[in-house]
């Protein structure tokens, strides 16, 4: 009986050993940990703010997603998504936060002006 004891003991600290191994100290940077800014430059699909949101209105890419960041003079807040407009597909889409004189998407995209968009309304893109 005192052996099982013994082997359950020497397996608890095995198991402690190696978790406490491939946890990383919070202080040290670690490649699995990601922050919200870190989705820097990924392609994806902006969809209609309106609802109820599933048509497409334009191909994008994420520039920052950071709650402080200022696009047009306000604060993305959290849920907005910093955005640049690479191809519109609903030009007549108004935008959620209007900028320098754009209403829509395409007169951002014509304009090169980059844009808050809801970031329920943005679909990940592949390829």
């Amino acid at each position: 009986m005192r052996k099982s004891g013994e082997n359950l003991d020497e397996n608890s600290r095995r198991v402690h050993k190696q978790m406490t191994q491939n946890k990383t100290p919070s202080h040290m940077s670690s490649k699995k940990r990601r922050r919200p800014s870190e989705e820097i430059r990924n392609a994806v699909i902006l969809k209609s703010s309106i609802y109820p949101n599933k048509r497409r209105v334009a191909y994008a890419t994420i520039l920052d997603s950071n709650s402080k960041t200022l696009v047009g003079g306000v604060e993305l807040g959290r849920q907005f998504t910093h955005v640049q407009i690479d191809e519109p597909i609903g030009e007549d889409e108004r935008l959620v936060r209007e900028r320098e004189k754009c209403v829509t998407i395409g007169d951002a995209f014509s304009s090169g002006v980059t844009i808050a968009w809801p970031s329920a309304c943005i679909e990940k893109f592949s390829g």
